[in-house]
């Protein structure tokens, strides 16, 4: 059996995370080996650097990443510290048989950096670097929805933020899902890309429509 990455990206509450944790449980339970790996983790602890000098230098993290040598800085950590650890931790799953469901990926670093105006540092070469999913999905929902759920952020931040995505679903050929669906829709939609992806396989159909992810 096929040993693949699957993604989930999408903005600020549409449910990329919820769907991803359960997207990881429904497939072990259907029978095949799924890991989970958290790509926040790999950008948090520079992303925690960065906000710490902005607080320290009394600026916003997003001015601060606009400056010549912040910018050298993520480079770099990207490079040499990023990469390598996303490309061992994907690796390792392989040669222990796993296959891997990412909460978020590199497309949605590149949507951070663009909704400031800016590009991923390095970001042609990381892309050719990086692991390429074999499955990817950008996840949407209703805008009022998402400000339900988000009240810190304005209408003005997720329409920009959604625009970004849908974007880049459409740059890079990621499949899109609408998380205002139902989540029998949801789950036929992943699950067709996912045994695509992985070739032959036990079939998913008897999850019960009850375990069907939720949004």
């Amino acid at each position: 059996m096929n040993k693949i990455l699957i993604t989930l990206s999408g903005t600020h509450g549409s449910g990329k995370s919820t769907n991803a944790g359960k997207c990881y449980y429904l497939l072990n339970k259907a029978g095949y080996r799924f890991s989970y790996l958290r790509h926040q983790d790999l950008l948090d602890p520079f992303g925690f650097i960065v906000r710490r000098a902005a607080r320290i230098l009394h600026t916003s993290a997003e001015e601060l990443e606009k400056l010549t040598p912040t910018r050298v800085l993520w480079s770099l950590y990207l490079l040499y510290i990023y990469y390598p650890i996303l490309l061992a931790g994907i690796g390792i799953r392989k040669l222990l048989g796993y296959s891997t469901v990412c909460d978020r990926y590199v497309y949605d670093l590149i949507v951070a950096f663009r909704d400031n105006d800016m590009s991923v540092p390095s970001e042609s070469l990381l892309l050719r670097l990086i692991p390429r999913p074999n499955a990817s999905f950008v996840m949407d929902a209703p805008e009022q929805r998402i400000l339900a759920d988000r009240p810190e952020h304005t209408a003005e931040f997720i329409r920009k933020e959604k625009w970004l995505y849908l974007k880049l679903a459409d740059d890079f050929n990621l499949t899109k899902i609408n998380t205002g669906d139902s989540p029998s829709i949801v789950w036929d939609k992943i699950t067709a890309q996912v045994r695509t992806a992985l070739g032959e396989g036990p079939p998913l159909k008897h999850i019960p429509v009850q375990a069907v992810i939720q949004t």
